[in-house]
């Protein structure tokens, strides 16, 4: 007869001594119930229900986090609850789009402890506008240099069959594909507004006329205080290379990471005879052919 102890034994005992490890990713608003359902698939425990039992008496209310976890398959059911409630080798972190590369650093480093050497290595890996805005799994142990790269090879595997393609077959360079992304990304209201901003940002380049964007003036004056101050008026006479009020043309480099969307729309504009744009309140874009039509707007829209 099999007593209740040896019964319970058998329970916690792993189910084979293999040093396999299983990577068990934890995604985002996880459910603990389906979390509990891989670990009894993958072999790491045997029974949900003694899982359960013990979860309750030694965790309580605490829940396992979203993250990446490496587990032997020989670890005891003790273990394994040690290593899901404790030891996380991965982290998740959400890049969103229209951020600049010391941004991005920042977010790194609050969420992996990164030091000094590490955000330097990140900054100094980085390409401004080809860090790709994204959910990451990271290792915890990362480099900044390997983090670089992990955002900057997901750009290149995004832009590779769509946005690339189609730059070259309307000979457009990606480093101007990207800039004038970064910019739609800074400047667009919705998503819905992105390819109108870029049928206008390319009117402007193909007659020679100062983009006039605030995003850019706010790029050359960003610090670790503000990133994005806001422009007042004498700060439209700045002398930098990002001054887009008194230099025509394009900034030196793109001024944030943009979103795949903001990619697709410098590719793809909106064909438009609107030479001006702003968004009301609400964050309704509204354009205008001439100067007057633009002053109109702004006496009809933001006054």
């Amino acid at each position: 007869m099999i007593t209740g102890t040896v019964f319970l034994a058998y329970q916690i005992y792993p189910l084979t001594q293999s040093q396999e490890k299983i990577h068990l990713v934890v995604h985002l608003n996880p459910n603990q119930d389906t979390i509990t359902q891989k670990l009894k698939a993958e072999g790491l425990i045997r029974s949900i229900t003694i899982y359960n039992l013990l979860i309750n008496q030694l965790y309580q209310s605490q829940t396992i986090q979203p993250a990446g976890y490496f587990i032997e398959k020989r670890a005891n059911i003790f273990e394994v609850m040690n290593i899901l409630y404790n030891h996380p080798s991965e982290k998740w972190i959400v890049i969103a789009p229209g951020l600049r590369k010391e941004q991005i650093a920042e977010r790194f480093a609050n969420k992996f402890n990164w030091g000094r050497e590490e955000v330097e290595g990140f900054l100094a890996n980085s390409q401004e506008g080809y860090l790709f805005p994204d959910t990451y799994l990271i290792n915890l142990d990362a480099t900044g240099k390997e983090a670089a790269k992990k955002l900057t090879d997901n750009f290149n595997e995004k832009v590779k069959t769509g946005v690339y393609p189609q730059a070259l077959k309307k000979n457009i360079r990606l480093e101007t594909v990207v800039k004038i992304a970064s910019l739609i990304q800074r400047e667009s209201g919705t998503s819905e507004d992105k390819k109108l901003i870029s049928g206008i940002i390319w009117n402007r380049l193909n007659i020679d006329m100062a983009l006039q964007i605030d995003a850019t003036i706010q790029y050359s004056m960003g610090s670790s205080a503000s990133w994005w101050p806001q422009v007042k008026g004498e700060d439209l006479k700045i002398d930098s290379p990002y001054n887009t009020y008194l230099i025509v043309g394009l900034p030196p480099t793109p001024i944030a990471s943009p979103s795949l969307e903001s990619l697709e729309a410098a590719v793809e504009p909106q064909e438009t005879s609107c030479l001006f744009y702003l968004h009301d309140k609400y964050m309704k874009i509204h354009c205008s052919q001439t100067y007057e039509e633009h002053l109109e707007n702004i006496r009809r829209f933001l006054n």
